[in-house]
């Protein structure tokens, strides 16, 4: 009996061609059509008043020609990869219409009834054969978002001030959009515009703008609201025009050679990304900046005076680089930070396969990872008590080529992937903290960056009897996860790792010696196949110990929870905190 029908699937059912009657399904709720590639009628809805105002699928309905009739209380139609034509004048019907989805369907033309809709928030047009749109001021319009990316539109006149999204991506237009001052974000990118010009009262509230692999070549924008700029891909050969007010900048795949970045220039900047470019020189003293990209660009040769506490500092293959310079390494910079953004963040240095550097640039590199281990430690100690994910405690991995770990950063060292070091006696009156950075040395030749899945850190600390630990040792293990390393990029020869992270930061209980082992987990390993290597071989280790007074007062560094870290005795049983120890 179709009275008591609630629910209809045809999804999937490619040979249907027509739904059968369905008049006498008063109760019917949900009715799914989606892919029914061969359906060319659908019949009048509008009877069926308790189907539900999102449980209507016609997407992938390739045959279907006509806007179906639905209720007029729907929400949300999605009719996109359809051979739908029109929207009709009689889209007005659907007063409650919020969102409609109409891409890769066959819309050339759309009723200017559908600005009567003052609950329609979204419109999706995008790869449809539409030419124009011209959408004039409505004050009871309310679209906010739309999109009409990779459709045939050339010419656009938007003035609805409610707009918010607009994507014009792979469209064929030539000049920049007539755009209401509304936008938030436009993208515009792979069009085939050559230059923009936005003066300080254009667009003064747009936060983002999207112009990757479009054409354009010049660039003069004043905007102070503008927040993301993406000009990658184009052949830009100049550093663009742009406002102090930028946060986010991706210049990726150009063709500029130069980049000047005074103090005063682009005081708000923190993200530039120049990846792939025909950079040769780089000068940026930019305070502001904490990611830098610089990674497959064949020409660089000069780094000079770079921000001393960048979080993210990739550098990948560029084998043309001789020289890397930081800029002075005032320890009150990076004590100003945040201590949220210093204790939440991975710091990351990587200069893979740059083999042309020379010693000065190595020996610079090595001082400011060791600078920001330093200053890293404090605040890691500060937040003792805090638990992490071991794929995600906060850590800095810096990477580069060599065979060689510095005799004046790492006193202690090996020729193997294990050490001993004496620990030096605590001659104050508080307690303190131990923080442990390590240098290792592998031979990566062939390796594949993925298969880099973390550097495993065993180390058993000794006291004396008369110790606060009560004599005898403790066994600790640390990880340090390189799921930032996720290139399927091959490294070659010898590299030099120094790590430290918030795991490696131990309360001292008058301990006098430590002993360490080190491993590099290699991803390519199946214990159950014999798929590879288990670890890749440390050829050579050393180990630098960072030693941090504990504060007074009650602080987190004076209530650690028992247990947060992986602590292990040599006596077989449960600790305090719960966690397995080791025999």
């Amino acid at each position: 009996d179709l009275v008591h029908l609630r629910k209809i699937y045809f999804d999937g059912c490619v040979n249907l061609r027509k739904l059968p009657n369905l008049s006498r399904a008063i109760n019917l709720e949900f009715l799914g059509c989606s892919n029914c590639k061969s359906l060319v009628e659908l019949p009048c809805l509008n009877h069926l008043a308790s189907l539900h105002q999102y449980s209507l699928r016609l997407n992938g309905c390739y045959s279907l020609k006509k806007f179906p009739k639905v209720p007029r209380p729907f929400c949300s139609l999605d009719s996109s990869e359809t051979k739908i034509e029109e929207v009709s004048d009689s889209i007005k019907d659907l007063h409650k219409l919020e969102t409609l989805w109409l891409g890769k369907s066959k819309v050339k033309k759309v009723s200017i009834n559908i600005l009567k809709l003052e609950f329609l928030r979204k419109l999706d047009l995008s790869g449809c054969p539409i030419e124009e749109v011209s959408l004039p001021f409505d004050p009871l319009c309310n679209l906010q978002h739309l999109k009409m990316s990779g459709s045939a539109v050339k010419n656009v006149s938007i003035k609805l001030e409610s707009l918010r999204k607009l994507n014009l991506s792979g469209c064929p237009m030539v000049k920049f959009p007539e755009i209401p001052g509304s936008l938030i974000k436009l993208n515009l990118s792979g069009t085939q515009i050559e230059e923009v010009s936005l003066p300080f009262d254009s667009l003064c509230n747009l936060q983002l703008l999207n112009m990757s692999s479009s054409v354009v070549k010049n660039v003069s924008i004043k905007l102070e609201s503008i927040r993301k700029l993406n000009l990658s891909g184009g052949p830009l050969v100049e550093f663009p025009e742009i406002p102090g007010s930028l946060i986010e900048l991706n210049l990726s795949s150009t063709q500029i050679e130069e980049v000047s970045l005074p103090f005063d220039s682009l005081c708000n900047l923190q993200h530039l990304n120049m990846s792939g470019s025909a950079v040769k020189n780089v000068l940026i003293k930019l305070e502001s900046l904490h990611y830098l990209d610089l990674s497959g660009c064949p020409k660089v040769e000069l780094l000079s005076e770079l921000p001393p506490y960048l979080e993210v500092l990739s550098v990948n293959d560029c084998t043309s680089l001789e020289k890397v310079s930081f800029a002075d390494q005032n320890l009150n910079q990076f004590e100003s930070l945040d201590d949220e953004f210093c204790i939440n963040h991975n710091f990351l240095m990587r200069f893979r396969n740059c083999f042309n550097l020379n010693q000065d640039s190595t020996s610079n590199i090595e001082a400011n990872a060791m600078l920001k281990i330093g200053s890293l430690a404090k605040k890691w100690a500060a937040r003792y008590d805090c638990q992490y994910n071991p794929d995600r405690a906060p850590s800095l991995i810096c990477c580069f080529p060599g065979n060689k770990i510095s005799a004046n950063m790492f006193k202690c060292q090996s020729m193997n992937s294990s050490l001993s070091l004496k620990i030096s006696p605590n001659g104050g009156s508080g307690n303190r903290f131990l923080v442990f950075a390590i240098c290792l040395v592998a031979d990566l030749t062939h390796c594949l960056e993925f298969q880099l899945r973390k550097c495993i850190c065993e180390y058993q600390l000794t006291t004396a009897g008369g110790g606060n630990g009560g004599g005898g040792c403790e066994k600790f293990r640390s990880e340090i996860s390189f799921r930032s390393f996720y290139e399927p990029v091959k490294y070659m020869d010898y590299h030099v790792f120094i790590l430290s992270s918030i795991d490696m930061v131990i309360e001292d209980k008058n301990y006098e010696e430590a002993t360490f082992e080190f491993y590099i987990k290699n991803f390519h390993f199946d214990e159950d196949n014999d798929g590879g290597e288990k670890y890749i071989k440390v050829e050579r280790c050393g180990v630098h110990v960072f030693y941090v007074d504990a504060k007074s007062d009650t602080d987190a560094t004076e209530k650690r929870v028992a247990g947060n870290k992986r602590s292990f005795s040599h006596d077989g049983e449960e600790g305090d905190g719960g966690l397995k120890r080791l025999k």
